[in-house]
């Protein structure tokens, strides 16, 4: 393959990442970044232009740091989620202790 065709390739499975990351199909990210960079290293043994090899490291790497970012606010908001369920939960059965110690008496 031509190392355009493999840079397409690379800047669409980074897309496919970016969209799992919208459907919340958490289990397909470590399998689309496993082929992401087994495609990087075929990419970066057929690319002669250092210039055009910098080019897709930088815009893989901001891809990357894009991706990260939003899951690790995702992880932030779903913690935040679950301690305000826990939260609810707890106060749902310290309230009905109280009703079956005020129903015994």
């Amino acid at each position: 393959m031509s190392s355009e065709h493999l840079r397409s390739q690379l800047f669409a499975l980074l897309d496919e990442m970016n969209s799992a990351l919208d459907q919340q199909r958490w289990r397909r990210m470590p399998g689309l970044r496993q082929q992401v960079m087994a495609l990087f290293k075929e990419y970066e043994a057929q690319e002669t232009s250092v210039q055009q090899l910098q080019s897709t490291r930088k815009t893989l790497h901001d891809g990357f740091s894009s991706i990260i970012a939003r899951r690790e606010s995702r992880a932030t908001f779903l913690q935040e989620q679950m301690a305000e369920h826990q939260t609810k939960k707890e106060g749902m059965l310290a309230y009905s202790m109280v009703n079956l110690f005020t129903e015994q008496e």
